[in-house]
């Protein structure tokens, strides 16, 4: 099999340019390492783990979403974990796109198989350390996303009471269907404080460093070595809100000085 490298192109990575003429042979330590057939085929393994990693990565950022979404988003994750090592304990690495056509018509050698399951099982055992009480989590949570699905004893029992008069309430049923899940708890706060305190809570907390990596990044733009003693508070929040300011609404409701 003669080596080839993985270029990228529109629609993902395609086998490409020969590493004959993509390595230089003054290289030659580096260049002999990528001619075994094997070697070819776990880097198109890593391609594909590193690109779901990454696609994963891009699911946790953003600014609308909560704590919730990534509970969910790494639940899963962790699932296509399990899926992933299945299949290749049967021999099958549809799950991989790249690996799969490596291999072409081939199967997976033993040792290949043992090692991408090992790796798989390494990875699964890294995020529950990482979130040992997720599962926990899942149930604790389970009023939050939908109350009108939830039983009274899945609540808090200082709460239990307003949770009832806020599952028979029809309005408020109607309203969860058609708003945001942030946007229907701070609505029915005054109504409901105890239960909705409680969701507010969990939704307001910061599930990533998104928003301060963001908002760094823009107060470095902001204040650069020219403007060092720039007080950029206000032009800080100015910048990181999501609301317009009403610029046509200010200037029409004040009068233009006429010159004499």
């Amino acid at each position: 099999m003669k080596p080839c490298f993985f270029t990228r192109t529109y629609d993902g990575y395609q086998k490409g340019t020969c590493l004959d003429g993509f390595m230089s042979y003054e290289k030659t330590d580096f260049h002999d390492n990528f001619h075994p057939e094997g070697f070819q085929i776990t880097l198109a393994y890593l391609m594909d783990i590193f690109e779901a990693l990454n696609a994963l990565n891009l699911k946790l950022q953003g600014k609308s979403i909560n704590i919730i979404t990534h509970h969910d988003t790494i639940r899963v994750f962790m699932a296509k974990l399990n899926l992933w090592k299945c299949r290749v304990q049967q021999g099958n690495a549809a799950s991989f796109r790249n690996l799969d056509s490596a291999l072409a018509d081939s199967n997976l050698v033993s040792d290949l198989k043992q090692q991408i399951i090992t790796h798989l099982s390494d990875l699964k055992a890294e995020f529950i350390r990482y979130f040992p009480d997720i599962d926990d989590k899942r149930e604790a949570w389970k009023f939050i996303r939908n109350s009108f699905q939830c039983d009274v004893a899945d609540v808090a029992d200082e709460v239990q009471e307003e949770f009832l008069e806020l599952k028979f309430n029809s309005t408020a049923k109607e309203d969860f269907k058609d708003m945001d899940l942030e946007m229907f708890w701070v609505k029915y706060l005054p109504i409901y404080p105890l239960i909705s305190h409680q969701a507010l809570w969990i939704l307001t907390m910061f599930g990533s460093t998104y928003l301060c990596e963001t908002a760094f990044s823009t107060l470095v733009a902001i204040k650069t070595k020219y403007r060092n003693r720039l007080n950029v508070e206000g032009d800080l929040r100015c910048a990181l809100s999501s609301i317009r300011p009403g610029i046509q609404d200010l200037v029409a409701k004040n009068q233009c000085q006429i010159s004499h």
